[in-house]
């Protein structure tokens, strides 16, 4: 069984929610698909707890109608007969936000119970899509159910025991069971709702798969793989066909924004491969990242701020020599054999980066 989780862009609008369809609906192998809040909905669902926390009734009001109807919208053109249950949303959301009127700050707790109508409305929308146009016994589950956390509101941590007894309350799936549900949200052992943290839906796929013993879970995103670089940075960044669990994690602890820096840990437990593809591009190859042998030399780049992180293998060893000229002007941050990071002047990143970039570009060809 393969798990594919399908991000906030991706299920953006109607036409999206049909593109992702028709990519899932390629694959009779795809079993589980996890799916984010559509683009923007976590921030507004910001908004509307700050306002109601300091009792701006009206704004809020308007704030949950804007957001409401926009899904609305969706389902109108996508053709399907749920206004029911998003009423129920609705109503539920209205509840929770009135329960912070007047407390000047929001609570973790109650945001995080907030954040989770993001992805209940985007599941809802794109599983009620899918049984009309898939000849599988498509099922929207709640993955509160299933993903079992402690109390670190905001940020919660998977509790991997529990997780793999309450998964059973999901049944034997077939093959010819879809199950949609929801990135992001997990709950405690007491049923209070939590979240992973920004951006930690592509975690929740691969703890499912794990707990599902997956044969391999699929990131589907805007960019076809993680790049050599950021592409929106450097022009000449290449998509990397293979990576190493190790490297790939890395990129994303320090700045790569492709992966959440957590999605990793499962896959390198249960050693399955975690595919990162493009929804716009789908033939496209994207990146594999599994147990890759080693290579020595650099393997790609990851900035944050003004600090440059190369990542690779053996980077101190006397044969690996970096470009002298990118590196004359620096800072060096913290240095071991699998990851460099350099701080450099506003003046002296752009220049530094693209002599580095071409320096990775030119040992991984060797």
């Amino acid at each position: 069984m393969k798990i594919y989780k399908f991000g906030g862009s991706s299920v953006k609008d109607a036409a999206a929610i049909k593109r992702v369809s028709n990519i899932i609906l390629s694959q009779d192998r795809c079993g589980v698909v996890v799916v984010s809040a559509t683009k923007n909905t976590t921030n507004e669902l910001e908004m509307i707890a700050k306002s109601s926390s300091l009792s701006e009734e009206n704004l809020t009001s308007s704030l949950i109608h804007s957001l409401f109807n926009r899904h609305r919208e969706i389902a109108r053109e996508l053709e399907l007969d749920i206004e029911l249950s998003i009423f129920e949303l609705e109503t539920e959301l209205r509840t929770v936000s009135s329960s912070m009127n007047g407390e000047g700050e929001v609570s973790p707790s109650k945001m995080d119970s907030l954040y989770s109508f993001g992805e209940r409305l985007s599941s809802l929308i794109l599983s009620r899509y899918l049984q009309t146009v898939s000849t599988k016994n498509v099922i929207l589950k709640d993955v509160r159910e299933v993903l079992v956390t402690n109390d670190h509101w905001n940020l919660a941590a998977p509790l991997i025991g529990e997780t793999s007894q309450a998964i059973n309350k999901w049944g034997e799936l077939t093959e010819k069971d879809l199950v949609i549900t929801q990135g992001f949200i997990g709950s405690t052992v007491s049923g209070q709702t939590t979240t992973l943290g920004r951006e930690g839906s592509d975690f929740s796929a691969t703890l499912l798969g794990e707990v599902l013993h997956a044969s391999e879970v699929t990131i589907w995103t805007d960019v076809a793989g993680v790049a050599t670089c950021d592409p929106r940075v450097i022009k000449k960044a290449k998509f990397i066909n293979n990576l190493n669990y190790k490297h790939a994690a890395l990129l994303a602890h320090f700045g790569a924004k492709v992966l959440f820096e957590r999605t990793l840990e499962p896959a390198i437990r249960k050693k399955f491969p975690v595919l990162v593809k493009s929804t716009l591009l789908p033939s496209e190859v994207g990146t594999s990242i599994h147990e890759l042998p080693l290579k020595e030399g650099p393997v790609g780049i990851a900035i944050e701020d003004n600090v440059v992180t190369v990542v690779g293998e053996s980077l101190l060893s006397k044969s690996v020599k970096f470009p002298f000229d990118a590196i004359r002007v620096h800072e060096i941050e913290r240095q071991t054999d699998e990851f460099v990071s350099l701080k450099f002047s506003n003046e002296d990143i752009e220049s530094a980066v693209e002599e580095l970039h071409d320096w990775v570009l030119e040992s991984l060809h060797n």
